[in-house]
């Protein structure tokens, strides 16, 4: 009887150290989540708001005071808000970026260092996304992640004040590591 009274005590007493335990590495976890989604918002905000510079700066210098201009910034403003829909938001930047070095190419040394700063934040932004990315899908951080509606964040791939390529045409290209894999094995 001694026996089986303290087998009971000794499971009883690794639950309750087993739930704390859990406690404080879903709290940890969660906390160190929260940490890097704050810090990924607050570069998205910094993002935002020299966006918002660069349209203002563009719009006073512009010699072409044209409605396509003022109709790509609105897109890209729009887009900016709706941050859910990253791939449409970059789409809307290709095509003010491809706009502005085509049409207005007297801007460039005016819109040099804006571009110069937005392709720094974006390095910035893509940066903490990686981090907080990874720390995302460690186990069991996901499953706590999920539990509490955080979802993986996306990267940017637009280069200001350069050519860059249609993000929705590259977005359906195979990545590199996947280019020269063998996939026969598959067909069998």
């Amino acid at each position: 009887m001694k026996i089986i009274k303290f087998f009971i005590k000794f499971i009883v007493t690794i639950l309750v150290i087993g739930f704390i335990l859990f406690y404080f590495v879903r709290k940890n976890t969660l906390n160190n989540l929260e940490e890097r989604k704050n810090n990924v918002t607050s570069l998205w905000e910094k993002f935002d708001k020299k966006l918002n510079d660069r349209d203002k700066l563009i719009l006073s210098v512009s010699t072409t005071n044209s409605d396509s201009l003022k109709y790509f910034i609105d897109k890209s403003k729009l887009g900016r808000q709706n941050k859910v829909k990253l791939l449409e938001f970059e789409f809307n930047e290709y095509k003010l970026n491809k706009f502005l070095l085509n049409k207005c190419p007297d801007m460039g040394k005016e819109t040099e260092s804006i571009y110069q700063e937005l392709n720094e934040i974006t390095t910035e932004y893509n940066s903490s996304v990686k981090d907080y990315n990874v720390y995302y899908t460690i186990f069991p951080n996901f499953i706590f992640a999920k539990r509490k509606g955080y979802k993986r964040e996306k990267l940017l791939t637009i280069e200001y004040g350069k050519e860059n390529q249609d993000p929705i045409e590259k977005s359906k290209e195979l990545p590199e590591w996947a280019k020269n894999l063998d996939t026969t094995f598959l067909s069998k």
